[in-house]
């Protein structure tokens, strides 16, 4: 095969690792690295061809957007359309199906094997896997992709700028910025899978999903280390996923202090013939709402978090490697938070391996869009309904959090469908999983969910335990905007028991030396360090101070473009030391 690496004579790819850790086969083959790369602003690809032939006049490095720094291109202002093409040699796999998956590209994908087109996708975060066999020749194939993204608000873009930009919006990510690899797998193969942990009764409930209504025998293995402490099998006749059910002697538990993970193996088979074996894994917790707490594995916890947006210096919405992945996970722990926010971005799977196996709670957020509509409708809830099965695997995932701030739902409070859209979403949501809270909509105009939180920055203003409690007295009262109020609590809501969480707060800036424009932060902005600690440390007492609170999320982990209120420079350099960091936020919610 021809290597096609960021370097001609280099052997280097990037992001070599294997990309779906929750669901691994032992065969693929990583196409990350240089493909051929051409715009087509006046949108001329399709019809003269582009996928049988076309003269590409540049190239870019895969898996990073065009407007990045690593991709080779960085083009803040991008056309709509771009297209990718690179060849491949057909591995000589022992199975009958070669699939080509994608992690994510933003946001209508087409692609092409050979000039045919195998399939398409919708949507900017959710991976998808493409059966490209019947497309295949002997010898040397090529794959072409078109790539379509627009700046409507009218589908699911996150902080990605868009017809209007705000204050926290940022540039735009266009085309591929997850790992496309290649697999070869059979007819019947598995596609998904999901774990749950009951406490009470020490099981392992599992769910895999088939890529056929498969008729087989099924088998499953847990294993800690190289010891299998738990197995089940089972026959199929003619299913789509099959639900199990396993109990586990002695179990050692997952929790942010002990993230230990058990090893699972699953196999299809047809009349003793193996059909599909992947490897998984997984952690025992149990995350419950109970008396008004959050409690994990049967103790209340106060959740001590960090709003993340997910950007990377070089890489954007890329990381260049999965050791930056690996390193947010470690500084975050390190500044003594137990949970991470993931903000208006569905991120890498391999981020949530690192906090699987590091030991980082973690919110899934859907990326919003800003004009309801019924395409909206329609590409918010099929996106959220992927990511939701992507992800509800992952023993660090502890919640879901479909809607933000009303973004998409601006009349939630007057307009019938709009509330309907997000309390159908929270249905929806636990339909998919009962194992998790479902926070329906952060920040404020709560109407359904598990969970009641609330967005709150003092600025220099009123401390943030006297808002909270005005709040708490009153729900109807707004605590956000003049010219647009938002109610803590929607009339006909029902917030009674619910646990209480600050999901934003903090906010604040510091200017680095070479910063050039107005930044953007909540509040005045501090001018030397040791102004800023002062400023941590009142906030942090302000809402250590609200006794009420199971948990807070700060604004936020690291700087971005006009945004100055990381505690992190962009390049994760810290403001102020680790050990100071971790003495400020650490501390919150500990008696």
């Amino acid at each position: 095969m021809a290597n096609l690496s960021l370097d001609p004579s280099s052997a280097s790819i990037p992001r070599p690792e294997y990309p779906r850790p929750i669901l691994q086969r032992d065969q693929w083959e990583n196409l990350n690295g240089r493909w051929l790369f051409d715009y087509d602003p006046e949108d001329v690809g399709m019809a003269e061809r582009w996928f049988d032939a076309h003269n590409f006049g540049s190239s870019i490095i895969v898996p990073f957007p065009v407007e990045s720094e690593s991709s080779g291109i960085h083009d803040t202002s991008p056309p709509d359309i771009v297209w990718y093409q690179r060849e491949f040699e057909a591995p000589s796999w022992n199975a009958d199906r070669l699939h080509l998956n994608i992690g994510a590209c933003d946001f209508w994908t087409r692609v092409f094997v050979n000039g045919l087109e195998v399939g398409q996708h919708r949507g900017g975060y959710t991976p998808f896997s493409l059966d490209v066999t019947h497309a295949l020749v002997t010898g040397t194939n090529m794959i072409t992709i078109r790539v379509q993204d627009s700046n409507s608000w009218m589908q699911p873009r996150g902080k990605q700028e868009g017809t209007t930009r705000w204050p926290i919006d940022y540039d735009s990510v266009t085309g591929i910025w997850q790992t496309v690899w290649l697999e070869p797998v059979n007819g019947d193969h598995i596609t998904e899978t999901s774990a749950s942990y009951h406490l009470e009764a020490s099981t392992l409930s599992l769910t895999l999903g088939f890529s056929t209504h498969f008729t087989g025998d099924v088998e499953v293995r847990v294993l800690e280390a190289a010891d299998q402490i738990a197995s089940y099998s089972e026959h199929c006749d003619g299913r789509s996923e099959l639900r199990m059910t396993l109990a586990l002697d002695n179990p050692r538990l997952w929790s942010a202090d002990d993230p230990f993970l058990y090893t699972l193996e699953f196999v299809l088979a047809r009349d003793s013939v193996e059909l599909d074996r992947v490897q998984s894994y997984t952690g025992l917790r149990e995350i419950l709402v109970v008396d008004g707490r959050i409690h994990l594995n049967g103790s209340p916890i106060y959740l001590r978090g960090i709003l993340d947006q997910g950007y990377f210096p070089e890489g954007w919405y890329a990381p260049v490697d999965d050791k930056a992945l690996q390193r947010d996970v470690e500084l975050t722990k390190a500044m003594g938070f137990n949970f991470v926010r993931k903000h208006q971005k569905a991120e890498d799977p391999r981020y949530l391996y690192w906090a699987d196996k590091l030991g980082l709670m973690v919110w899934v957020e859907m990326p919003s869009g800003k004009i309801f509509s019924t395409e909206l409708i329609e590409s918010l809830t099929h996106e959220w309904m992927a990511l939701v099965r992507r992800d509800r695997a992952n023993p660090c995932v502890i919640s879901w959090v479909p809607f933000n701030e009303s973004w998409g739902v601006w009349h939630l409070s007057t307009r019938g469908e709009q509330r309907a859209f997000v309390d159908a979403m929270v249905s929806l949501t636990h339909s998919l999983d009962q194992s998790r809270p479902v926070i329906g909509n952060d920040g404020w105009e709560y109407t359904s969910g598990d969970l009641w939180t609330l967005h709150i920055y003092e600025g220099d203003g009123k401390p943030v335990a006297d808002k909270l409690e005005e709040v708490l007295a009153d729900p109807a009262i707004p605590i956000t905007g003049i010219s647009h109020p938002r109610a803590g609590a929607l009339p006909g809501s029902d917030i009674s028991g619910l646990p209480v969480l600050l999901t934003e707060c903090g906010g604040v800036g510091f200017l680095p030396e070479e910063f050039e424009g107005e930044g953007f932060a909540y509040g005045s902005i501090p001018e030397t360090q040791e102004q800023l600690e002062k400023r941590f440390r009142q906030v942090a007492s302000n809402v250590n101070d609200a006794e009420k609170l199971c948990g807070f999320v700060w604004t936020q982990l690291t700087d971005i473009q006009q945004e100055i209120n990381g505690v992190l420079y962009f390049d994760r350099t810290p403001k102020l030391p680790i050990s100071t960091l971790k003495n400020i936020f650490g501390s919150i919610g500990k008696a």
